[in-house]
C-alpha cells in the first residue's frame, strides 16, 4: 500500500492520551466531511489524508465549522451537567461521558457547576480565529479558561500541591482547547481500554485508516497496523478528574 500525502499534519506527543484522542476527533470531523479520509502516526506526527480523488478538508475548514457550530444539549437526561452535546455542523452528537442509563460513566471528569454543553461552547469560542499558520503546533496553544473535560494532563492542577482546587473557585487554568473540544470528539468513537490493575490504555497505529477502524486500532486489536501501545491512570484533583501522563505499556 502506498502511503497517500498528507494534507494535514499536526505535532503531537502520544504519551499525552489528551493529544491522542484529540488526534482520533480530528480524523472523526474530516471523516464526517469527507468519508474516504484516512488518518494514522508517523514521526510524532498525526497525518490525515484523501484516500480517493479530491481533496480531503483542511484543517482551516474543520475549525471553521467548528466555531460555527451552536452548541446545544439534547436529550431528557435528568441532569443538566450529563445532557448530550449536539454538533450539527458534523451531525454528531456527544454523550461517551454518561453510560446506557444515562448515568455518569467512568469517564466523566468534571464537577461542580460545570456542564457538558457550557465546556463544549468554551473551548469552541477558544479556537476560533485560528488558521494554517499554528496548524502543525495546534496542541500546544494554550489559554486561560475556567472550562474543560479534563483529557489533557497539562492543564491539571493538583490539589495538594496547592491547597485548593481551582476548578472549585472557577479560577481560569492554562488549558489547551484544541486538544479537549478535539479530544471529546474522538472518544465518541474511540475509547480507551481498562487493564487488569485499573489503569487505561491506547495504541497508536502506523498505516492510513478510516475512521470506521479507529476504535478497533485504538484497543490494539488490529496487529498488523499496531503501533505503540501507552497507559495511564484517571487522576483525582479536588472533586475533579482528570487523565495523568502515559508511559509505555508491556504485558
Amino acid at each position: 500500500m502506498t502511503t497517500p500525502k498528507p494534507n494535514i499534519t499536526v505535532r503531537v506527543d502520544v504519551a499525552n492520551p489528551g493529544q491522542f484522542f484529540a488526534c482520533c476527533g480530528l480524523l472523526e470531523l474530516a471523516h464526517r466531511i469527507k468519508s474516504e479520509t484516512m488518518g494514522w502516526f508517523e514521526d510524532n506526527e498525526f497525518r490525515i489524508a484523501n484516500g480517493s480523488e479530491g481533496g480531503t478538508p483542511c484543517l482551516t475548514d474543520i475549525l471553521a465549522r467548528l466555531c460555527q457550530n451552536k452548541v446545544g444539549q439534547v436529550g431528557s437526561v435528568r441532569e443538566k451537567a450529563l445532557r448530550p452535546v449536539r454538533l450539527e455542523k458534523f451531525s454528531l452528537t456527544l454523550d461517551w461521558w454518561t453510560d446506557a442509563a444515562g448515568k455518569k460513566a467512568a469517564l466523566k471528569m468534571w464537577a461542580g457547576q460545570q456542564t457538558s454543553s457550557g465546556i463544549v461552547e468554551e473551548l469552541r469560542k477558544a479556537i476560533c480565529g485560528w488558521d494554517d499558520a499554528s496548524a502543525s503546533q495546534l496542541f500546544n496553544v494554550g489559554k486561560p479558561l475556567t472550562g474543560r473535560f479534563g483529557v489533557d494532563p497539562r492543564a491539571a492542577w493538583n490539589a495538594l500541591d496547592t491547597g485548593f482546587s481551582p476548578n472549585e473557585q472557577a479560577m481560569a487554568v492554562t488549558t489547551y482547547p484544541a486538544v479537549e473540544l478535539l479530544a471529546a470528539v474522538g472518544l465518541q468513537r474511540c475509547r480507551p481500554v481498562q487493564t487488569d490493575d485499573g489503569a487505561m490504555r491506547y495504541c497508536t497505529w502506523r498505516i492510513p485508516l478510516r475512521a470506521i477502524l479507529s476504535p478497533v486500532a485504538c484497543a490494539g486489536i488490529l496487529p498488523a497496523v499496531h503501533g505503540q501501545s501507552y497507559s495511564f491512570r484517571i487522576c483525582r484533583r479536588g472533586s475533579y478528574k482528570g487523565f495523568g501522563p502515559a508511559t509505555p505499556y508491556r504485558r
